[in-house]
């Protein structure tokens, strides 16, 4: 079986670089400004009469004294100051810049993925979760036709279900500890929609008023017993046993640039293509699979060969199959056999 992709024309290639270097210019200047402004300064008065200069992080309530009130740190305080007006300034600058540049988006029919699937990395982009929150399932397809500057026909993209798997190795990053109040996974998922509610059914499963449902994974890992899990991101959700779930915990990383149907974009992190695809091959085999989950599994696992065939060139399958070590080998040769032919 073979897939059709269309390939982008050289207006749409350009729109979408321009756009992705936009974001990267943003995503790095709130970064500076997120680790340089975490804090403010203010005088406190002392028992004993006079004013001391306090630097109070605005998360921790942290204090650090920097002298008594004088020429020097009167000038420390205003400086401080004039330099965060200029940073905001930047920054509002930029994200202007970024209204306009989703227009052209949508004009050039570059808009794709859906805009919930951007506004939650949007929010993961901004907290410097990109490497701990990652996409697994369907929606990895929007980083990998991104990434070969194609579109894949829309009826193997088509989910309402987005799944983020929560990896226990790697831990929160600064700038979220410092800016998130809660870790809770309501309380995240509220941030970017108000709608989003915990589904009865499922404690890993939050809808929205739209009906896309987001399942946040914590793994349970064979070495490490349920109740002694420790993550301080999504401790509401209960740790989820899934087949397969070590070998996606420890797959390599594969990020790009996605732009929402408003033309909005964000960086998404997913697994490598190449084991994405074993994986879905693999997942396709088992037998408590149902039976049209199954197709697509197997559909997905053949799609993503042919883009990697046809589009990928940095990637040998058959060198780099070899030195993937946690993936069965009888699972990797399967895949050979069956979807590449090998």
């Amino acid at each position: 079986m073979s897939f059709l992709f269309f390939q982008r024309n050289d207006a749409q290639i350009k729109q979408f670089h321009n756009t992705k270097m936009l974001y990267e210019t943003y995503l790095q200047t709130l970064k500076t400004f997120n680790l340089s402004y975490r804090y403010k300064m203010v005088w406190q008065k002392h028992k004993d009469g006079y004013e001391l200069l306090a630097k109070v992080e605005l998360g921790l309530g942290k204090r650090e004294y920097l002298g008594r009130k004088d020429e020097i740190t009167i000038k420390l305080k205003e400086d401080f100051k004039a330099s965060k007006v200029k940073m905001q300034e930047k920054l509002s600058a930029l994200k202007e810049k970024l209204v306009k540049n989703a227009k052209l988006n949508k004009l050039e029919g570059i808009a794709r993925a859906p805009k919930e699937l951007v506004n939650i990395f949007l929010k993961i982009n901004a907290l410097g979760l990109d490497d701990k929150l990652i996409a697994i399932g369907t929606n990895a397809l929007y980083a990998y036709e991104a990434k070969c500057g194609l579109v894949i026909e829309q009826e193997h993209l088509a989910t309402r279900d987005i799944d983020l798997l929560n990896r226990k190795d790697k831990g929160i990053s600064f700038i979220c500890k410092e800016l998130m109040l809660s870790t809770n996974a309501i309380d995240f998922l509220h941030t970017i929609d108000k709608s989003f509610q915990k589904s009865a059914e499922a404690s890993y499963r939050f809808i929205n008023d739209d009906g896309v449902w987001v399942e946040l994974i914590n793994p349970v890992s064979a070495s490490v017993k349920q109740e002694s899990y420790k993550d301080n991101l999504f401790s509401d959700v209960i740790p989820l046993a899934m087949d397969g779930m070590q070998w996606l915990e420890n797959s390599r990383l594969f990020k790009e640039t996605i732009i929402s149907e408003n033309g909005k974009c964000a960086n998404i992190t997913t697994v490598h293509p190449l084991e994405f695809a074993i994986y879905k091959q693999w997942l396709s085999k088992q037998e408590t699979r149902d039976y049209q989950k199954h197709i697509r599994d197997q559909q997905q696992s053949k799609l993503v060969t042919q883009l990697i065939q046809e589009c990928m060139v940095d990637i040998n399958i058959s060198e780099e199959a070899k030195k993937i070590k946690h993936l069965k080998k009888e699972i990797v040769d399967d895949y050979l056999k069956e979807i590449v032919r090998l």
